[in-house]
């Protein structure tokens, strides 16, 4: 596959990812903010499936995207690039606890939806951490590399990078205090605009435009 191919097909995966990931993160955990989550749960367990394909969608282009990112940046820094995947990856692995944890509500004759739903959002704000870091080194290497008015799209992530840290950081601290939550409402700004500006600039190729050697990637 050339390189121009490949970019593309990154880009769309990542904006894929902007219609997914708000279902998956938003939309249908706030079905469940209700008193009785057992309750609530029992009698819609359709959506809980729903919710599970979702997340296994995602994990799929996750993977997918993981491998591509490598195999495109590297050959700006190989070592970034690898750290990179890996933190992504670490992305994943969080995520297949999720998912085991939302089936575990299926597959459990037990109301259990009050145990594991609050362990799977959980679980979505360690997976953050990992990807602050992710998006951090992604960004580092955009604005390092990158020759183009492109390479502003590095700072908008470096910058969105610390929105995913800090809203990890107040949910999994339960901490309460203004400055943080205005801070973290700010900064998704910067994780948007990141977010959409990465999956515009790889399908039109213009995040990497350098081969190897003259061969394409």
């Amino acid at each position: 596959m050339s390189q121009k191919k490949r970019s593309l097909f990154t880009g769309l995966l990542y904006l894929s990812l902007v219609i997914f990931g708000p279902i998956a993160l938003l939309l249908i955990p706030s079905q469940f903010d209700v008193i009785d989550i057992n309750q609530y749960a029992e009698s819609h367990m359709g959506l809980i499936i729903v919710w599970i394909l979702i997340e296994l969608i995602i994990i799929g282009i996750e993977v997918i995207l993981s491998l591509y990112l490598y195999k495109l940046l590297k050959v700006y820094h190989k070592n970034l690039s690898f750290f990179a995947f890996i933190f992504r990856i670490a992305v994943v692995v969080v995520m297949i606890v999720n998912v085991f944890y939302l089936s575990m509500i299926l597959f459990n004759q037990e109301q259990n939806a009050d145990l594991f739903i609050p362990r799977h959002q959980d679980g979505i704000y360690i997976w953050q951490l990992f990807f602050s870091v992710h998006v951090f080194i992604l960004g580092l290497i955009i604005f390092k590399y990158n020759k183009t008015l492109w390479k502003y799209l590095g700072v908008v992530l470096l910058i969105g990078a610390f929105g995913y840290l800090i809203d990890s950081i107040i949910a999994l601290g339960n901490l309460d205090y203004q400055i943080l939550n205005t801070l973290s409402g700010f900064l998704l700004i910067f994780i948007t605009v990141g977010e959409i500006g990465t999956g515009t600039g790889f399908s039109l190729n213009k995040i990497v435009h350098k081969e190897i050697d003259g061969v394409s990637l």
